[in-house]
């Protein structure tokens, strides 16, 4: 018991000189620490900041670049958007004036006298030249026979072709018969549209002979 009071007396003494060296020296520096000492169990865990460690300490801490991690699965579509309404039909435009009237100009042709028949032998009693086109053609003549018992024909003519024939039969002499003819036509080229008269035995003649060409469409 003895020996322990004196122990615990020398550590009491060492504590009274030791800390009157301390509060006359003031706070702690590095040169007080022995080098070695100091561990990190002495130092309390996030107590120490970044601050305190250089620029090339602080790169040092930072760790490799991990790989890149694979892509991510596709996002889910988005709904679909409405349709735009449909802008309205615009207004239809006014009617353009109606265009003049064409002029139609006939063809056509009068014979200048009478026209003697002759029996069995065809003679041209009126005749008008056309251009290409398409025609109303119409045309007449009046036949009269000297003799009596016979019958005259008249034929109408697109170039080689007869588009209308007429025909009459005689009375008694000086008879007379007016022959109407008619037809359309189409020509591909400059034509020449006829009348042709004859008589079956006799003779005779054509007079007051005419024929017009309307153009069509």
């Amino acid at each position: 018991m003895k020996k322990a009071l004196t122990v615990l007396a020398a550590l009491g003494l060492v504590l009274a000189i030791t800390g009157g060296a301390f509060a006359a020296k003031g706070l702690l520096t590095g040169a007080d620490i022995k080098k070695g000492s100091l561990t990190g169990a002495n130092i309390r865990t996030h107590s120490v900041g970044a601050g305190v460690f250089t620029a090339s300490a602080r790169k040092s801490l930072t760790g490799a670049r991990g790989k890149t991690g694979t892509t991510g699965a596709a996002g889910l579509v988005g709904a679909k958007g409405s349709n735009g309404s449909t802008g309205a039909t615009g207004a239809a435009g006014a009617a353009g004036a109606a265009g003049a009237n064409g002029t139609v100009s006939p063809l056509s042709a009068v014979a200048a006298g009478p026209t003697a028949l002759a029996a069995g032998t065809p003679a041209t009693v009126v005749s008008v030249t056309v251009p290409a086109g398409r025609y109303v053609v119409s045309a007449k003549t009046q036949v009269s026979q000297v003799t009596g018992a016979d019958s005259v024909t008249c034929l109408l003519e697109s170039g080689a072709f007869t588009v209308d024939t007429s025909a009459t039969k005689t009375g008694p002499a000086n008879f007379a018969a007016t022959l109407p003819l008619q037809a359309v036509t189409t020509v591909g080229a400059s034509t020449v549209l006829s009348v042709f008269c004859l008589t079956q035995t006799g003779v005779g003649s054509a007079i007051n002979s005419s024929i017009i060409a309307i153009p069509t469409s």
